[in-house]
């Protein structure tokens, strides 16, 4: 099945650019572009696609703000913002609001095909050296439980989620079935008082469970 995406950006030079990029990409398909922020949420709303590519900054409505609405009228859509910037204040936004990834315009030609991907499963995609991740987590984040309250296993798995593995990739890595991968994933939710795994993501880089060696 294709993953359908819509872009948002207010060159259409740009915008054509990232649609030739996907064009030869059998299992992703553009179903709609737009110039500006209520323009692409007419389209969103109607078209209801897996990924948006959607540009910070934008006239008549900004990224930031037009990322905000995306989250009431298309939940279930992934987020991936194109930026020239790479100030840790327009990632530290994004995340904040809800947006899975970022892709940098200048490098959008090599990392685009996996940014989309890697959404899709469910990870956040950060192009960013580990340690400017690490800083992002200087947003506010979500009030969670405490990570005591997690049982040896579900801290495992915890990272793994963090680190983008999918359910059937968690389930091969620890000898245990998917079933029970989504039991541990509920209960990691319920612990620390949260719904999303997004939030989960966040929480866990900010205790460093992303590198090889941070098991608890």
């Amino acid at each position: 099945m294709q993953t359908t995406v819509v872009i948002v950006d207010d060159h259409a030079l740009m915008r054509s650019g990232l649609k030739l990029m996907l064009h030869n990409q059998s299992d992703i398909k553009v179903v709609g572009e737009a110039s500006n922020g209520l323009e692409a949420l007419q389209l969103i709303e109607s078209v209801m696609p897996d990924v948006i590519l959607l540009d910070l900054s934008m006239p008549v409505m900004g990224g930031i703000e037009c990322l905000k609405k995306i989250r009431e009228i298309s939940p279930q859509s992934k987020v991936v913002l194109l930026t020239m910037h790479e100030d840790l204040q327009y990632l530290r936004q994004g995340l904040a609001c809800g947006a899975m990834g970022f892709v940098l315009k200048k490098s959008a030609d090599d990392v685009l095909y996996q940014a989309i991907r890697t959404v899709c499963s469910g990870a956040m995609f950060l192009p960013m050296n580990a340690g400017n991740i690490l800083s992002v987590e200087q947003v506010e984040p979500p009030t969670f439980g405490s990570v005591k309250n997690l049982s040896a296993k579900e801290k495992t798995v915890l990272k793994l989620i963090a680190m983008g593995y999918t359910n059937a990739e968690i389930a091969e890595n620890l000898l245990i079935s998917v079933k029970t991968v989504e039991t541990h994933k509920y209960r990691i939710m319920e612990k620390l008082q949260t719904k999303k795994r997004s939030d989960l993501v966040k929480y866990a880089i900010k205790l460093g469970l992303t590198s090889d060696d941070s098991f608890f």
